[in-house]
Order: structure tokens, then C-alpha cells, then sequence
């Protein structure tokens, strides 16, 4: 059985790679959910399909590749294995608040980034590092593929969904 489950799984990814290759891979809209932020707040939260997840872990592999050499040791926001945790515990180890002349701690977070990122602007970014067309248009898909609420779809002229696998 466990044989017969991995040899489909094997034939529905080679589908996938063609019809991603083919220029025929269209990302489903994301399911929109809110879960409970805090003070009576709600944060929105995109789920999105199964094989959209698939293609995201592969688009997530290739951008942490090319941006995460352009990253600085002390950066700790939105990188694999790294957060506020992991910076806490740095400070922490480093005795930098007892031993540096430290004045200021920031911690900074942007109100509703995720719901405002410039689609126009954050593709011409990634055309500063990454020629291939085919992978771009598979990005700006995901960007434009809209949200699904209560049955009705959105569109989506900017921001990115949070909960999927990728985070700009």
C-alpha cells in the first residue's frame, strides 16, 4: 500500500513539473481564515491548496538560495531557523546588554506589511537577481491568484497571504 501511495505521489509531481513547465500551472486562491491576534484583534491567515504548498516549499528553496548570502549574521526576521527567540538568546549569550555601550532595544514590527506589499515593485526585485522568466510568472501568479472567503473570491492587486509557504 505504502509503495502504491509513493509511486502516485511520484506520477502527480511529474505531472506538476509539466504543467509547470508547460506555463499550465495555475495556483488555486488561498482560503481565507482569521485566528484570534490579541485585544479583541483578528489576524487573516491564507491556506492555501495542498499542490500550491508543493510549489511553494520549491519557489521557498530557490529564493533562500539566491537572498540568504545577502542576509547579515544579526538579521533574525522571517529566516529559517531564526526569530525573535533565537535573537533574544544571542543578545543573551553575547552579554551585550551588560557589556555594550547599549542604550536602545527596537523591536520594530510594520503594521499590515503583509497585507501591502507592492506586487509591481517586489517582482521588479526579484528581477534584479533571477532571469528565468518561466519561474518569475510562476511567483506572480501566486501574488495574483486572489482569496477565497465565505465562498467569494477576491482579487489580489497587492499584499501576500499570510500562512503559506511563501514569505517575502
Amino acid at each position: 500500500m505504502k509503495n502504491m501511495r509513493n509511486t502516485f505521489l511520484n506520477t502527480n509531481i511529474q505531472k506538476l513539473v509539466k504543467r509547470m513547465k508547460a506555463g499550465k500551472y495555475y495556483p488555486q486562491p488561498v482560503k481565507r481564515a482569521y485566528i484570534p491576534k490579541g485585544e479583541g484583534k483578528l489576524r487573516p491567515l491564507g491556506i492555501p491548496a495542498l499542490e500550491d504548498k508543493i510549489v511553494q516549499r520549491g519557489i521557498t528553496r530557490v529564493l533562500n538560495a539566491i537572498f540568504e548570502p545577502n542576509f547579515l549574521d544579526c538579521s533574525y526576521g522571517f529566516r529559517k531557523g531564526r526569530g525573535c527567540h533565537q535573537a533574544l538568546k544571542q543578545i543573551d549569550i553575547d552579554n551585550v546588554i551588560m557589556t555594550k555601550p547599549v542604550n536602545h532595544i527596537i523591536d520594530a514590527d510594520i503594521c499590515s506589511f503583509f497585507d501591502n506589499v507592492d506586487h509591481e515593485w517586489l517582482m521588479k526585485m526579484f528581477q534584479e537577481k533571477i532571469a528565468d522568466k518561466n519561474f518569475l510568472r510562476i511567483i506572480k501568479k501566486f501574488l495574483k491568484t486572489g482569496v477565497m472567503e465565505e465562498g467569494k473570491l477576491y482579487q489580489t492587486e497587492e499584499g501576500t497571504p499570510q500562512g503559506g509557504l511563501c514569505k517575502v
